[in-house]
């Protein structure tokens, strides 16, 4: 029992990507578990309604799990309860996070090519998304708050808010540009 226990612990950590494993040195450790695709299967669940139970604006560790698990699974059923958070939450985040958030959502969707059952509709749905908030972030005054501030520390070329637009400008040019 305390071979899955530690097997549990990595696939948790390491939001079940083998790829991860890898890269830290972990994955053998795992692999010698001899954990069935089943028994991931149900972990995957357990994960997926942890993350989804912690999700908080201000720390997006959750939001970046789950995002995790919709690019290496395909699991694009989540799509739409990471979309409805966003939403609901939208408001309570300055300007950093919403400009994290668009580029979260279109990194799902560049990834989702690798992903033969990715909805085209709920892709587009993102995408439109993530044009509007883009348009907020450029429409309206920068926010920055004092925890993104700390994130944009390393930024020495250009103003915190300047690069923000710059950013954003950028990935406005990507998303206008990609077809889905």
């Amino acid at each position: 029992m305390v071979s899955e226990d530690r097997a549990k612990e990595l696939f948790f950590s390491y939001y079940g990507n083998e790829f991860f494993m890898w890269k830290d040195g972990d994955l053998d450790e795992y692999k010698s578990y001899n954990i069935s695709k089943c028994q991931e299967l149900h972990w995957r669940g357990e994960l997926i309604d942890k993350l989804c139970s912690e999700l908080e604006v201000k720390h997006s560790s959750s939001l970046n799990g789950l995002i995790l698990i919709i690019n290496y699974f395909g699991e694009y059923d989540l799509l739409e309860k990471v979309l409805y958070f966003i939403s609901d939450n939208y408001g309570e985040a300055d300007s950093f996070l919403k400009l994290r958030y668009a580029e979260e959502l279109f990194d799902i969707i560049e990834k989702s090519k690798f992903h033969e059952h990715a909805p085209e509709y709920t892709l587009l749905e993102t995408k439109k998304f993530i044009i509007v908030i883009i348009n907020d972030i450029l429409s309206n005054k920068i926010k920055i708050s004092a925890e993104s501030e700390k994130i944009l520390e390393f930024n020495r070329d250009m103003p915190n808010e300047t690069y923000l637009v710059v950013r954003t400008q950028d990935l406005l040019k990507k998303i206008e540009f990609y077809d889905i």
